[in-house]
This record gives C-alpha cells, structure tokens and sequence, in this order.
C-alpha cells in the first residue's frame, strides 16, 4: 500500500485523554480504521513516553499499521517505529533523512518555508492548523480549508490536514485536497472509538 493511501486515517495519539486502556483503545480504533499512529504525549517525562511506545508498537505490528514517534528521531529508533513526525523546532530533517534513509519523515507544515524544507526531506506533510485546536497550545497561524489548500497544492509529497479535526469538521478539511485526515481528541476522547474512527473514515472515503 502507498503512504498516501496510509495517511487516510492518522491518530495523533495523546494517552491522557483516553477513556479505555491503551491497548484496547488502539485495537478499536485501528479496527475501525486509523491508518497510522503518531505517538505525542507531549506532557510526559521520557520513561512514560518509552512505556507506553511499546505497547504502541505491539498493536500497531500486529495490525500492519504504521508508527510514528513525535520529535524525537532518537525516541523513534529505540522503540523500533516505522518513521518520526517533527515540525521547524524538533530537529534538523536534512540530517534525519540522510543518517536514516529508511525511516518515514513527516514534517509540519503551516507557510511556505515548511514547504520547502518537507518537498527536500520528508515523505509526508502535516498541514494545519485547520482550526482551533486545544491538544496543542503553541500552534500557529489557523489556516482553515483554503490555507491548507495552497500549501498542499506547492507540496510534491502527500499531505493530511490537522487541528481541531471532528466529525462536523471532516468533510470541510477535505475540501484542502489533502489524502487523509489526522485527528488527536476527537478519537482520544471517544467512548466508542471503533464507531468514531468508522465513521470519519466513511466521510474521507466518499470525498477521497
């Protein structure tokens, strides 16, 4: 399968918002079908963050879904992830993709100057913020359907759009022309994961 075809569904994943216990969180929401899983946990102190990488990468092994570590190369490459996400501030991307060629780089995007970093080093782009988003405090400039659009339309790699996303939201962000979706609380903090990811990956297949 093609990375674009995987971003369709992509969990920023926060663990203290979660209604379930980890594992069978993902389960849910991986069933119901999250393509890839970016692990965040920005709030946590390293030993947390490793503990819980490695539950995600069991579940995400035995589901042939795709793992991504927030930030830190370093992090990615000890809990075995399939690739890192960062952003202008989480580390020099030319020196990640040329130490590790084999690893999936998504870079943030939200201006021009992310644009041209991500076309030379990444594999994907996260483009945003969509909308107001209270998972991360220090966003920057919102960029709403029409924003992301012409950041996506100066990409060469495939794009998700981010921030805020939800049920209400999903169909308006598509509009961007992005190949998928990524969403953190609206998931996060379902009591019916399986049902929730269901149902915006049936919104992003009618429009994608």
């Amino acid at each position: 399968m093609e990375l674009s075809e995987k971003l369709k569904l992509y969990l920023v994943l926060e663990t203290e918002y979660l209604q379930l216990p980890l594992s069978d969180f993902l389960e849910n929401v991986i069933k119901g079908g999250v393509t890839i899983v970016q692990l965040r946990n920005k709030s946590q102190n390293l030993d947390e963050k490793i503990k819980y990488a490695y539950i995600v990468r069991e579940i995400t092994a035995k589901y042939n879904t795709l793992f991504l570590m927030n930030d830190s190369i370093d992090m990615a490459v000890k809990v075995y992830a399939d690739g890192v996400h960062i952003g202008i501030n989480d580390g020099n991307a030319a020196l990640i993709r040329q130490n590790f060629k084999d690893m999936i780089i998504g870079y943030s995007c939200n201006n021009m100057e992310d644009v041209e970093i991500a076309n030379k080093y990444a594999d994907y782009a996260g483009i945003g913020p969509f909308t107001e988003t209270y998972t991360k405090k220090d966003h920057r400039q919102i960029l709403g359907a029409e924003g992301i659009y012409k950041i996506n339309n100066t990409l060469k790699i495939p794009a998700v759009a981010i921030g805020g996303i939800n049920i209400e939201r999903a169909a308006e962000a598509l509009k961007s022309g992005v190949k998928g979706l990524a969403v953190s609380s609206f998931l996060c903090k379902s009591k019916t994961p399986y049902d929730d990811a269901k149902r915006l990956l049936d919104i992003i297949n009618e429009r994608i």
